[in-house]
Formats: structure tokens, C-alpha cells, sequence
């Protein structure tokens, strides 16, 4: 009788110890019941708290509908965020991409048609630098506004994804600006073993103005081994005297082709003759648009630029 009871002992203690490893296998939510889909719970992306150039703090309670911008490399941001089907309005300067040709007309740069933006039912303004005036009653018509002010490359790149950030676009923005980052340094390492050669960019002929410290003219043509000559002018947009031109003997002369002149005027310009860039034939005409709109074309420019001045690193002889 004894054996009997032992033995019905050992097998209660094998049959609890099983039931216990089970029980101890299994995952925790199952023995809590938490093994049934559970409904995800998505933030809401809205309010967002933007700083924008002037350093004013705007809070978008919800998505803007309703976009307006006035200038030209806002739009074209806007448009390469996809965010193209939220503009009602843009400046009457923007002309990139060619669907913008179609979009209502708001004004100019920093003029903006008030009665026009308010007449949209705007729900954020873009924009550039507008006067606090301007700014206030636009905003007192219930219309947000973010100023965006490049000054650099880098405050191009902010200036994208401050935008990006506005309209729910930051995933974009941050691939656009990866990618023109890349290739911003493919560029710069193409030219990276190339001499330094002096340019002069013409800005305008009469009188003569150059791109001075500061400008975006200056940082590209410093970025891919160009020395700008007018890198010492007083400001960045400075006139520039013909005798310091002549002193300083550019090997290269890039301009914009405003349609206004054309090499031949550039060469027979009195006293050129003596300089290099005219001598050697190395006078480009480049896209005034690409190389003047701080936008994601800015990297285009930098292109330009940097073939102008080291054809030799872009171009099979």
C-alpha cells in the first residue's frame, strides 16, 4: 500500500510540474489576455511650433489648406515637397516649374496683394522679408505668416525643411535635402584638386556690380576653388570700379543671361581687353534664374559654376 501512494505521489508531482512549465512558457500577454490586436493609436501631427528666419514663433493649430508664397524659391520648394495642390497664390516672379504659371497671382517679393491673399481665404503665407506693417495685417486677417530668408547653402537647407515641417511634409524634406547634400559634395570633391582661379561675377554692367562677402555668389564660387575678386567689396552687392577689375585680372567672368548683352558687348567693353577672362575666351552666360533663386535648383547653380570655372573636371578633352 505504501509503494501505491508513493507512486501516486511521483506522478501528481511530474503531472504539476508539466502543467507549471507551460504555464511558464507561455508569453506574458497571453496570460494576461493581452494577445488580442490592440488598435494603434496614431499622434496627431498638429499643432507644430515653427521658428522662422526673423525669429518669430508661429504655431500651425492644424494643416494649412490654403498655402500662399511670395517668392519664387519657396514655390519651387513647395512644389518639390509635393505640396503643390496646397498654393492659391504666388508671386508674380515665380515661373518654375511651369504648372506655378497657372497659380493666382499674389504680387511681388515683398509686396504682397493684401486684399488678394485675404480674398484666397489664406491659411499660411510663405514668404520672404516683408515689413512688419505688411505682416500685421495679413495676420490680423487670421492668415499665419512664416518669413524665410536664406542667406547660404546652409540656411537653404533649413529654410526646406522649416517649410517641410509646416506642411506635414518633413519626411520629403529631409530626403530632398540629403540628396542635395550629396551632391553638393560629389561637386566640391570633383574640383578638390583643380588650381584656384580668380572670377568676377557681373550682377549688373551699368554701372558694374559684382557679388560681395556674403552672398550666395560668393560662398559657391569660394566652395569649388574660385576666388572671387570682389570677395573684399564693402557689401554683398557692391559696385564694382573697372580700374579693380583690371587690377585684379579675373581668369574667369560669369554673368547672368538677362538678355541685356551679350559676349560680344562684354568684349568690346572699353579697357576688357586687357584682362585674362576676356584674352582666353572664358566668359559664361549662365542661367539667371538657376544661379540667383535660393531653392533646390541652388545645387544646379553650384554646378554651373563650378564647370565655368574648371571645365576641365566636367568635360572629356
Amino acid at each position: 500500500m505504501k509503494k501505491k501512494i508513493l507512486s501516486l505521489l511521483l506522478i501528481l508531482t511530474i503531472l504539476f510540474s508539466i502543467v507549471a512549465c507551460n504555464k511558464n512558457e507561455q508569453p506574458a500577454n497571453a496570460q494576461t489576455g493581452e494577445n488580442e490586436p490592440q488598435e494603434k493609436v496614431e499622434t496627431p501631427y498638429y499643432p507644430v511650433t515653427i521658428v522662422d528666419d526673423a525669429g518669430n514663433e508661429i504655431v500651425l493649430e492644424e494643416e494649412p489648406k490654403k498655402v500662399a508664397s511670395t517668392a519664387p524659391s519657396n514655390t519651387e520648394i513647395i512644389f518639390a515637397l509635393g505640396a503643390e495642390d496646397k498654393l492659391v497664390g504666388v508671386t508674380d516672379h515665380c515661373n518654375y516649374p511651369e504648372a506655378a504659371l497657372d497659380i493666382e497671382k499674389i504680387g511681388g517679393f515683398n509686396t504682397p496683394n493684401i486684399e488678394k491673399v485675404i480674398e484666397l481665404e489664406t491659411d499660411l503665407l510663405i514668404t520672404g522679408y516683408i515689413t512688419d506693417d505688411v505682416k500685421n495685417q495679413i495676420e490680423e486677417a487670421g492668415t499665419k505668416v512664416i518669413m524665410i530668408i536664406p542667406s547660404d547653402l546652409e540656411s537653404v537647407y533649413k529654410s526646406i525643411k522649416t517649410i517641410g515641417k509646416a506642411l506635414n511634409k518633413e519626411e520629403p524634406a529631409a530626403s530632398l535635402v540629403e540628396d542635395m547634400r550629396g551632391k553638393q559634395k560629389d561637386i566640391v570633391e570633383r574640383v578638390a584638386n583643380c588650381d584656384l582661379k580668380r572670377v568676377f561675377y557681373e550682377v549688373w554692367h551699368e554701372p558694374l556690380m559684382s557679388s560681395g562677402p556674403g552672398s550666395f555668389m560668393d560662398e559657391m564660387i569660394t566652395l569649388v576653388k574660385g576666388e572671387n575678386i570682389a570677395g573684399d567689396a564693402e557689401s554683398a552687392y557692391a559696385e564694382y570700379s573697372l580700374e579693380k577689375l583690371i587690377e585684379k585680372d579675373p581668369q574667369v567672368y560669369i554673368t547672368g543671361d538677362d538678355g541685356y548683352k551679350t559676349v560680344d558687348d562684354i568684349k568690346a567693353r572699353e579697357g576688357y581687353e586687357d584682362i585674362s577672362a576676356i584674352k582666353d575666351d572664358r566668359i559664361y552666360f549662365l542661367n539667371p534664374d538657376i544661379i540667383t533663386i535660393p531653392g533646390p535648383r541652388i545645387i544646379e547653380a553650384l554646378e554651373q559654376i563650378a564647370s565655368s570655372i574648371h571645365p576641365e573636371a566636367f568635360y572629356e578633352k
